[in-house]
């Protein structure tokens, strides 16, 4: 379960709290100061908490004692023990804030005036979100080790409802697979988080492509280096490295769930919290800047010293020891002529959150040193225990996970939640998530007609989360996003449409376990292929201008590739213009559609798999969904989206699409228009207009692809089975002199990055004949400013945008 699934709209099960009335507190006239505490009230003597377990209660009566002796500031400071953040002797534009953050935690100022009295004492009634009544006994543990690591502390109501900048929000527990479950605050249920100053670095969240980084690094990485190893360090209790401000803890409280007839109790966090807005780029601050640190050593060279940690990781190294810098007398590999080329070996460290994935090519005493390297930066930042550490305090590196192989180097590794294995190249789920997903499948038989709104949210959300490793699936949602849109009440009705967006994802997942995903078909590069494509009421046409990267299926040459499809006139009659307004399909329908047969000839006439494909359209409404994959409407685009998905899949190519302006667009115009001429003038009429070095190959559509579309701009189910015959591969025909071939594996199609591409200006020049030339594509893509394929990078310049 994701934290987003847990509904903290539900009101508990349990009785309301009843509040008993507290002894007067002397409350102070500054905000930002917290008076002595009262003498002792009822609700912290063993009495009052005997109801709770015991190791609890004590931790409870003892704080409420200290923070009687040492008022809130002192108190806060004494449990805290000794800060986990280093010295800081560091080179890094983040070290200010750091030291900040060091020093005086982290702010947590609000838009808003301190709430009431009764404001207060309401949220307390309504106490913490239900998932928390299967969870007491492990609350009541967890807090227990929490408070003695100095991170929480809990507090009876009676003793704190008077302080200046109380607020409360409701907790929430959402279990986890293979771990511990965790302990959750929904501060956006009040609006502590909508109400809370962005006081922190939001540029250090960079971690929302990492996993599409590593992938890349992985791909990107020369095989003459040996294969590529990978490891994971986990920072032990992430967020909890990192103080709150004390003046504003209070801010942050949260109800801690209490047996029915209990007085009341409030959980404060003396360090970033889960659920709080600020804690993820507070925290990425810190860790963003030891990847930083690390990749700067690693790319300057530097050797590192040995790291008392990392005998202990070698223990579950899986280093092929016939791996050398030396010269290799084995004949060298033929590189992918898509890929950019290596001159070293890879060594690189990315992060995600608090999850450290380092990438690295070599011998054991290269991987030994990129090891010790990012030990080392985590040293600088979080320092290690010593002697005067509490006994309760973790290590900053999990050892836990350590001696269960995480920083240890392997070829196949879970990251991220994805198994994946660098000599095979390939990414797939794990089989707790594939079983999973199995699960929630089969919990929707294909008869069933209505479902709750809250499972629908979980079977979106589980589909989306796994959707990398499903190839095809981008193009599925449409239908079942459109459910939800259309839901009535907490009902969602299950249509025909959505059963058969249901039966495509079962149809994927088996197939899943057959031939798991390549990673050269999830990361864009530049293209092998560019094309052009247009669409008219008449019919739809294009152009591709093939690179020497793609190989052809028939013949040795690669001449550009000219087609053209005329609409049956009952489509044609049902497009929508000004004389015929009551038409079903608009011109932009078409050009979707016009868009997807574009794709189709190229996969019949060359070998896509694993090849970047660049098409280029006029339509901005076709551009968008193309980009998108998906359209929550119940128009025509869904049943076309869903075979651009199949056949994303089927043909296992990565698409990019772009704009082109209608007046650099005349070949696309020319075919999909001039159907007064037939095949032998049609053919004659480019090759005079625009001349290449190999007359133009004239192709069709083929009839299942043409039938599924007619389907599909008629809004009639298609059985897809015709679409998922695939095509046989080409015959290797190699150069001489290659050493050796590109072997490809049976692999399917996985929906591309979600790289953002860059603003697009035309160009007066735009259309230039010499410029649609096989050879000319890498040079052609230049001029439009985007760098196809390229992934932004975790910035090394985030932290100089930081004004602590």
């Amino acid at each position: 379960m994701n934290p987003s699934s847990v509904d903290f709209s539900r009101t508990p099960t349990r009785a309301p709290t009843q509040l008993s009335p507290s002894p007067s507190l002397t409350l102070p006239t500054p905000p930002i100061t917290f008076p002595p505490a009262s003498p002792l009230s009822h609700a912290a003597t063993p009495s009052a908490l005997s109801g709770l377990p015991h190791e609890l209660g004590k931790c409870i009566a003892r704080d409420v004692a200290l923070l009687n002796k040492l008022g809130w500031k002192r108190f806060v400071a004494a449990r805290r023990h000794r800060k986990d953040l280093a010295d800081l002797h560091i080179n890094h534009p983040a070290k200010r804030l750091l030291m900040t953050y060091k020093n005086q935690g982290v702010p947590a100022k609000v838009t808003t005036p301190p709430w009431s009295p009764e404001r207060i004492r309401q949220a307390v009634t309504r106490g913490p979100h239900r998932s928390c009544e299967e969870y007491t006994e492990f609350l009541a543990e967890e807090f227990v080790s929490m408070i003695q690591k100095g991170q929480w502390t809990i507090l009876p109501f009676s003793v704190v409802e008077k302080f200046v900048n109380l607020r409360v929000s409701p907790p929430g527990v959402v279990p986890q697979h293979d771990r511990r479950p965790r302990w959750i605050i929904d501060y956006s249920f009040y609006g502590v988080n909508e109400e809370t100053l962005p006081l922190v670095a939001e540029g250090s969240m960079q971690f929302g492509h990492a996993l599409e980084r590593i992938l890349r690094h992985i791909l990107f990485s020369d095989p003459n280096h040996g294969p590529v190893y990978l490891l994971k360090i986990d920072i032990s209790d992430g967020f909890y490295r990192i103080d709150v401000n004390p003046f504003d803890i209070p801010r942050l409280g949260a109800v801690f769930p209490t047996e029915e007839g209990q007085d009341p109790l409030i959980a404060f966090p003396l360090v970033l919290p889960m659920g709080w807005k600020n804690s993820p780029p507070a925290f990425t601050t810190a860790t963003e800047t030891i990847a930083d640190l690390a990749n700067g050593a690693l790319h300057a060279g530097k050797s590192a010293p040995p790291h008392p940690l990392d005998i202990r990781a070698q223990m579950h190294d899986e280093i092929d020891e016939h791996t050398s810098e030396t010269p290799s007398t084995e004949p060298k590999v033929a590189p992918d002529p898509s890929l950019p080329s290596r001159q070293y070996p890879t060594a690189e460290v990315d992060v995600y959150v608090d999850d450290f994935i380092a990438v690295a090519q070599g011998d054991r005493k290269r991987l030994t040193n990129v090891r010790a390297t990012l030990l080392h930066s985590i040293d600088s930042v979080f320092r290690p225990n010593d002697e005067q550490d509490s006994k309760f305090r973790s290590e900053p590196v999990s050892l836990k996970k350590l001696d269960r192989g995480d920083a240890s180097w392997s070829t196949h590794q879970t990251i991220l939640g994805w198994d994946i294995d660098t000599r095979a190249k390939t990414i797939t789920l794990p089989p707790h998530r594939k079983q999973r997903l199995q699960e929630v499948l089969q919990s929707i038989p294909p008869d069933q007609r209505r479902i709750g709104i809250t499972k629908w949210h979980k079977v979106l959300g589980e589909l989306r989360s796994m959707s990398i490793a499903l190839p095809g699936s981008r193009g599925l949602f449409s239908a079942l996003q459109k459910a939800l849109q259309m839901h009535k009440g907490k009902r969602v009705s299950l249509t025909q449409d959505v059963h058969q967006a249901l039966q495509d994802f079962r149809w994927i997942l088996n197939n899943l376990s057959e031939r798991p995903t390549r990673i050269a078909e999830l990361v864009p590069l530049l293209p092998s292929a560019l094309g052009h494509h247009d669409a008219s009421g008449i019919g739809a046409g294009g152009v591709w201008f093939p690179a020497q990267s793609i190989q052809a299926r028939r013949g040795h040459l690669s001449p550009p590739l000219l087609w053209r499809y005329q609409w049956p006139r009952h489509i044609a009659d049902r497009l929508i213009t000004d004389k015929n307004p009551h038409g079903t399909i608009t011109i932009s329908d078409l050009e979707l559609a016009g868009g997807l047969l574009h794709l189709d000839v190229l996969c019949q006439h060359y070998d896509a798999r694993e090849r970047t494909i660049l098409s280029k359209t006029d339509n901005l409404a076709t551009l968008y969904w193309q980009r998108k994959g998906s359209a929550t409407s119940d128009k025509v685009p869904p049943h076309l989206l869903r075979l651009f998905g199949i056949h994303q899949r089927l043909h296992r190519y990565v698409p990019r699409h772009d704009y082109i302006p209608g007046g650099s667009n005349p070949l696309a115009d020319d075919a999909s228009r001039l159907f007064h001429l037939n095949d032998h003038d049609f053919l004659t009429h480019f090759n005079t207009m625009y001349p290449q070095p190999l007359s133009y190959h004239y192709a069709t559509p083929t009839p299942a692809m043409t039938s599924a579309v007619i389907s599909a701009l008629l809004k009639k189910p298609y059985n897809v089975e015709s679409l998922r015959d695939e095509m046989p591969a080409p015959t290797p025909t190699g150069t001489p002199g290659a050493v050796s071939q590109l072997s490809w594996a049976s692999t399917p199609f996985s929906k591309p990055s979600r790289t953002r591409y860059q603003s697009y200006k035309s160009s007066s020049t735009e259309f230039e004949k010499e410029h649609l030339q096989s050879t000319a594509i890498p040079s052609s893509l230049e001029r439009l400013k985007i760098t196809y394929g390229a992934l932004d990078k975790r910035s090394p310049c985030w932290a100089t945008r930081i004004h602590a």
